[in-house]
């Protein structure tokens, strides 16, 4: 084994740790369970199916002052 590999070992070891650690904590995120507080409403998946009851909710109430706020996580 040569010098240079025996300093690059220590740098591959923690790449190949933390790769392997975020993979494990993406995959938890994408399988957890999404949980909301007691009392609120359930969480809402926004797609094509449900995009109709949106839009019919939010031009229901044409009377008061309406708010759409679309977050992301990226």
């Amino acid at each position: 084994m040569s010098a240079r590999d025996s300093r690059l070992r220590p740098i591959f070891a923690v790449a190949g740790i933390v790769l392997v650690s975020g993979a494990l904590w993406i995959g938890w995120l994408m399988t957890s369970p999404r949980r909301v507080p007691a009392g609120q409403p359930a969480l809402a998946r926004l797609d094509a199916e449900s995009l109709p009851a949106l839009r019919d909710a939010f031009n229901a109430h044409t009377d008061a002052v309406r708010l759409l706020v679309l977050l992301s996580p990226t």
